[in-house]
């Protein structure tokens, strides 16, 4: 059974109005300092560095949040989002989980089909960069600044790491 393409387009777009609401988050005052020393944090079962400066902003946390695809496959979702107190940074991972079934490049392919997408290594893994704007027409939501977004496979799983700023992503991904 293949996996339901608007299915993982909800969680692209999920993850795009995370990152573009970040800063609508700090001006209703949701979120003060942060972290003096980086962390490590796991979500899905899968370990991830956040940058020092970053706090976790538990508006944006999910825990093995159960969906179902229109074809039937439940999927599972663990996320965590991070913001600095400058108002402009924001990380957020999130970690698709379809039990039996495994994500492949061919199905991470099929789903950013429609966007700008460029083939990239970070960290030892291979995955897909994408970058978008409020002038990108493939873009899921308006956003001010970019997003950059960078998608993989790991155990299985389809791994989503979101940043504001491109440099963020390999600060993220532990090898």
């Amino acid at each position: 059974m293949r996996f339901n393409r608007i299915a993982i387009i909800a969680i692209l777009a999920i993850l795009t109005v995370v990152l573009a609401g970040s800063a609508s988050a700090f001006d209703l005052g949701f979120l003060t300092g942060g972290d003096s020393e980086p962390q490590q944090i796991t979500v899905g079962g899968i370990d991830f560095n956040i940058p020092a400066g970053f706090t976790e902003n538990e508006d944006y946390k999910m825990e093995n949040e159960k969906s179902s695809s229109t074809t039937g496959v439940d999927y599972y979702m663990s996320a965590a989002g991070y913001e600095d107190a400058s108002k402009q940074n924001a990380i957020y991972v999130l970690v698709g989980d379809y039990g039996n079934y495994n994500v492949t490049d061919q199905i991470i392919e099929y789903v950013l089909d429609d966007m700008d997408y460029e083939k990239k290594t970070i960290n030892g893994k291979d995955g897909y960069l994408v970058q978008q704007s409020s002038s990108d027409s493939s873009a899921l939501m308006a956003t001010e600044q970019p997003v950059y977004m960078f998608v993989y496979e790991e155990n299985g799983d389809i791994v989503f790491i979101g940043a504001t700023d491109e440099s963020y992503l390999g600060d993220v991904i532990i090898e």
